[in-house]
């Protein structure tokens, strides 16, 4: 494991990444709480989740204090904005498995794959707080996985539709990324590698065939690797 040097540039990277794993754990606490008022029945389980992801907050805050690095958090605020957006006009529309996908497979999905990138190359305070963060990640994919599952295939053309809308949004925050994810130690092009795979596993869990799966993130592929398209916009709120 290769810990890259704290130099002023990596300082200065750190902010930026450091503020959006706050921000985005921040929203991900709010997005659960969300979801349990939509979803009664699992109010409790879902408040345990959104719990968690508050505690990851508040966690990764931590990394970067003990680092001495303050994070940029209205950057991140700005970056997250557009998809946060889409979120909450599922949550107003009524349309939870549009909820469910953004937060659940897209969100968890980058979450896990940025994690896994960034465990070689913390440092020794966050190594474990990482790993710790990693495994209720998955828990949290795991529940949207199952609820999605049990309305499979009913689901699967509101899935396909939400995928085609959000996972650009999320790709284009992640490519304005790119240099600060490398001056930390983290290859975008690994992590973009990480989220097809964990998401098309998802997509999987809730019943796509894999070659579904495949087919749906190559529709996507221009994006996920990073490529915009420029007469097509990022994404409207």
């Amino acid at each position: 494991m290769t810990v890259p040097e704290l130099t002023a540039t990596y300082r200065n990277a750190y902010s930026r990444i450091n503020a959006m794993v706050i921000v985005g754990e921040g929203l991900a606490d709010r997005h659960f709480r969300l979801l349990a008022d939509a979803l009664p029945d699992d109010r409790q389980e879902l408040e345990r989740l959104a719990a968690m992801e508050g505690r990851h907050a508040r966690d990764f805050v931590g990394c970067g204090r003990n680092l001495g690095i303050r994070p940029d958090l209205p950057l991140a605020r700005r970056l997250f904005a557009p998809l946060h957006g889409l979120f909450r006009q599922a949550i107003h529309a009524g349309d939870l498995v549009s909820a469910l996908v953004i937060q659940c497979l897209i969100i968890e999905s980058f979450a896990v794959a940025a994690y896994r990138c960034y465990l070689p190359v913390a440092d020794a305070e966050a190594v474990p707080i990482t790993q710790a963060v990693l495994g209720d990640e998955e828990e949290h994919l795991d529940y949207g996985e199952r609820w999605l599952a049990a309305w499979y295939p009913e689901v699967a053309a509101p899935i396909t539709t939400c995928c085609e809308r959000a996972v650009p949004v999320a790709m284009a925050m992640l490519h304005s990324l790119g240099d600060d994810l490398r001056a930390i130690g983290i290859d975008p092009t690994e992590l973009v590698v990480e989220f097809v795979g964990r998401f098309q596993d998802a997509l999987a869990s809730i019943g796509f065939e894999p070659r579904q799966a495949r087919g749906l993130v190559a529709r996507l592929a221009g994006r996920v690797a990073g490529v915009q398209p420029a007469n097509e916009p990022v994404g409207v709120v």
